[in-house]
Parts: C-alpha cells; structure tokens; sequence
C-alpha cells in the first residue's frame, strides 16, 4: 500500500527510510541538555536546564501555573515539580488566586532574575554552538517540519 499525500510523498517510503527519527531527536534533546548543564556548571548557576525553561517565561512576564504550563510544552505534574523546587531556592515565589485558592499565581523573585541574567550567556553560547553550519534557511525549514510533527500528534488528542 502508497500512502500519498498531497506533495505526492511515498509516506511509508520515509517512514521506513527514516524510522529513527525519535532516536534522532533524544540524542539531539541528551546532547543540548547535558551543554546547558555543563555551561551552568562552569558559571555557578545552580538549575537544570527544565528549570531554566520556567523561569525564562516567568522573567517575560508573570503568570498561573497552568499557564506556565502550557507556554513551556510541559504537563501540568512536571511544572508543579519544578516551581516547587524554584520557590525551595527563592527563585520565584508562588502567590495563590485571590478569586480562586485552586490557582497559583507564579513570579519571578529577583534572585531568580539574577540567575537569568547569569545564565543567559551560556544559553546564547549554546543556543550559537547548536546553530553553527546552518543555514536561515536550513533552521526555518526543521522549524517548519518539527511544527508538522508536533501538529501531526497534538491533533490527535
């Protein structure tokens, strides 16, 4: 059986050319990952790069924890975990709803600004060393097919 789409593409031709595609992706996500935490290391700042992820948002702006949630592509279990670990460390404070003691209004304190603009470096610096030999265009079209992918399996839900 061809599956076709609307390019005209041998669907399960690629599907078996390219069935590690998840490998691809854990090995890329591993090798970011560790960087970062080594890149924190060499400068003193004491979070995770899923850390980092949360307070990169809370420094943009503050917000509810589901909505923290749902602006870093985490579940809600996971964000619960990792602001509970922030607020040990001071790095944002979490303040319940006035109108809703259900909801957790979340923000950065300024020891978690601090660690931003320690840790911002390193990111960038990592950020430009996963860049490097591309082109605009190479970034823009893996950015275009990742969005497909993702578009692909969220609208299953």
């Amino acid at each position: 059986m061809v599956v076709k789409e609307d390019y005209g593409i041998d669907i399960l031709a690629i599907m078996s050319q390219y069935k590690e595609l998840g490998s691809f992706i854990d090995r890329t996500y591993k090798v970011v990952r560790q960087d970062l935490i080594n890149r924190f290391k060499n400068v003193g700042v004491d979070i995770t790069p899923e850390q980092w992820v949360i307070l990169a948002k809370l420094n943009e702006q503050d917000m509810y924890q589901t909505e923290l949630a749902s602006m870093s592509f985490r579940d809600k279990p996971t964000v619960s975990r990792i602001v509970d670990l922030l607020v040990k460390k001071h790095l944002v404070e979490r303040i319940p709803d006035k109108a809703d003691g259900r909801k957790y209004h979340i923000s950065i304190t300024k020891k978690g600004q601090a660690i931003i603009n320690k840790a911002k470096p390193s990111v960038d610096e990592s950020r430009k060393l996963g860049w490097t030999n591309l082109t605009e265009e190479e970034y823009n079209n893996l950015i275009t097919t990742l969005d497909k992918i993702f578009t692909n399996y969220s609208e299953r839900e």
